[in-house]
């Protein structure tokens, strides 16, 4: 019997879920940018140059236009596609973070559309009314994507999951009526995915499964109408091979290879407990935290208690979708589903460069949106109220977590500030909420306020090294908190340190520099005043800092053979001409 209801009718649950989508992520439209935005639009030179910079897109490494380097993460990136959305973002547009925001969230407006109409003509084809909305409804409110949505740079997951789901809608119209235009379109589609985020080919799994589970094909027959999306991926990891290469650039930094300190136990196992607290994060996302690494989620052993739990419950799952294959139920559809599409995110396949990430969740989720679906539907079998006040509940929960997470990314500040009480122990966020303290204090006029946050800047910069005694940018942070309170001797050897573990990193470099010439500049206050002893020393910091300083190295000499000691200003003299073999010498200077 056709209901009457408006929430029965297609046109009304899309109008309905598309003004959720909408309104339910508008206080991100006074955002501005956060975290990865510099890498892909505010500080990528490329992307900055508007259509112009498009043939450097094409033809060079994803973070090149920032880093001015290639190949400086893991195995490299190669996504053009969202760089070149980017690119025309600001030809138009400039670094205008409304305009941003606003668009990420048309964007996810339409996704939540596209995946609307796949899962009612493919997934619930001839099923109950409401199974397709709920699911929507309860994907687009899940708190677990305000990764992707309110941070900018999540646009290339959005545009990467819209490609793939239309590529599956194509594919079924082939099916459906087998013209070959609509085999042509999956196809460039799946195309386009890959060129904006490499995370697509995990499709390749989820190709056949679809076909499988709701075309009524056989598994053979399955995966041989995958072979055109395995030859596409074959060219494109050619195009990709030709330009960036595949070679993986080697990580050293515990921040961005979180397992170089794991045995191979110890690796196997935690990501084991994190993929276990993947599926944990979409029943529970509570808390949310824009950066899990080292050593927020410690290193465990085989015999640990969360090991063991963790790999009971994934076994189980895996034994269930295998058991439930030839019936090809839905359970077990879900539960590849969801292995399939988050298989990169673990680490288990690929150096991820981080413990995991709430962003690797945001497809397979949709297993998540469909099994809670299913669930609710059966309820209503029996209690139709239940469900809906179930269906409105969750919906309600996630949606206050949604828009309060939101808040959260409304700027670095913000963010990193939240997210260091979610992951206290991450030595990442302790580092960029002493970062973002420093910035805070620089801009503060009120003395007392200033040394406050400078202190608590402090706090987390020790605390990010008691995490990670090896982090050269935590030493970095903390010399520069110490400069502004003046505490300019614990200031210098906080650089050295950072200079002795990271020696050719710029910021360090220029950091080291900046310093160097403070001492150079206070040594010639000493100088003037013929203090000569505390002159010295004062050069000498300079040079341990920048040992390239040549004027210091000329006042050092200078203040020695002040005091008569020939031998230690002539070999410092000899340096000077060593850096400059033109640098005129003339002893009166010193004795004005």
């Amino acid at each position: 019997m056709k209901s009457r209801s408006f929430i029965f009718k297609t046109k009304y649950q899309i109008i309905l879920l598309v003004f959720i989508a909408l309104g339910l992520n508008a206080n991100t439209l006074f955002h501005d940018y956060a975290l990865d935005d510099i890498v892909v639009l505010t500080e990528n030179n490329y992307v900055k140059k508007g259509i112009k910079g498009i043939p450097e897109i094409l033809t060079t490494d994803y973070i090149a236009g920032y880093s001015k380097q290639e190949n400086i993460l893991t195995g490299a990136r190669y996504r053009p596609f969202s760089l070149i959305i980017f690119a025309l973002e600001y030809q138009f547009f400039g670094a205008n973070p409304f305009v941003s925001h606003l668009i990420n969230i048309i964007l996810f407006a339409l996704l939540i559309y596209i995946l609307y109409r796949f899962l009612k003509q493919v997934v619930f084809q001839g099923q109950h009314n409401l199974l397709a909305f709920i699911t929507c409804l309860f994907f687009t409110v899940h708190p677990i994507h305000t990764e992707i949505i309110a941070n900018v740079k999540g646009r290339d997951e959005i545009i990467t999951s819209i490609f793939l789901i239309l590529s599956l809608l194509t594919l079924v119209n082939y099916f459906e009526n087998s013209a070959t235009k609509n085999l042509f379109a999956s196809l460039i589609f799946f195309v386009l995915a890959l060129l904006t985020k490499e995370s697509a080919v995990t499709f390749l799994g989820v190709i056949p499964l679809v076909i499988y589970f709701f075309l009524n094909q056989t598994l053979k027959r399955s995966f041989v109408i995958t072979i055109p999306y395995i030859l596409i991926f074959a060219g494109y990891m050619c195009l990709r091979y030709f330009i960036v290469g595949l070679n993986d650039h080697p990580v050293n930094d515990v921040t961005n290879s979180p397992y170089i300190y794991a045995t191979t136990t110890e690796s196997f196992a935690t990501k084991t407990y994190i993929l276990f607290k993947y599926i944990s994060l979409l029943f529970f996302p509570f808390p949310l935290s824009s950066d899990y690494g080292y050593n927020q989620i410690p290193y465990i052993n085989l015999f640990s208690f969360p090991f063991i739990i963790s790999f009971l419950v994934l076994a189980s799952l895996i034994f269930v979708a295998i058991a439930d294959f030839k019936q090809r139920k839905m359970l077990s559809f879900c539960i590849f589903f969801f292995f399939i599409t988050i298989s990169l995110g673990t680490n288990l396949i690929i150096d991820l460069g981080t413990t995991m990430a709430e962003r690797m969740l945001f497809i397979p989720s949709l297993a998540f949106s469909i099994l809670s679906a299913i669930l609710i539907i059966q309820l209503f079998n029996y209690k139709k109220v239940l469900t809906y006040f179930l269906t409105g509940i969750i919906s309600i929960v996630f949606s206050i977590k949604t828009i309060a997470r939101n808040n959260a990314w409304k700027n670095n500040e913000t963010l990193f500030l939240t997210d260091v009480k979610s992951s206290p122990d991450c030595a990442r966020l302790n580092l960029y909420a002493c970062e973002q303290l420093i910035i805070k204090a620089n801009n503060e006029s009120d003395a007392e306020k200033r040394n406050m946050l400078l202190d608590q800047a402090i706090q987390y910069g020790k605390m990010s090294l008691q995490i990670h005694s090896e982090f050269a940018y935590s030493y970095l942070r903390l010399s520069i908190a110490y400069y502004h309170k003046g505490e300019f001797q614990k200031s210098a050897k906080l650089t050295e340190t950072a200079q002795t573990i990271e020696p050719n990193d710029q910021d360090v470099k220029n950091w080291a520099t900046l310093l160097s010439d403070f001492f150079y500049k206070e040594g010639n206050k000493f100088l003037d005043q013929q203090k000569i002893s505390t002159a010295i020393n004062l050069y000498t910091e300079a040079v341990n800092l920048n040992a390239n300083n040549s004027e210091a190295w000329y006042n050092i000499g200078g203040c020695y053979l002040l005091i008569n000691d020939t031998t230690n200003g002539m070999k410092a003299w000899q340096k000077v001409r060593i850096l400059e073999p033109n640098h005129k010498f003339d002893m009166t200077e010193f004795s004005k």
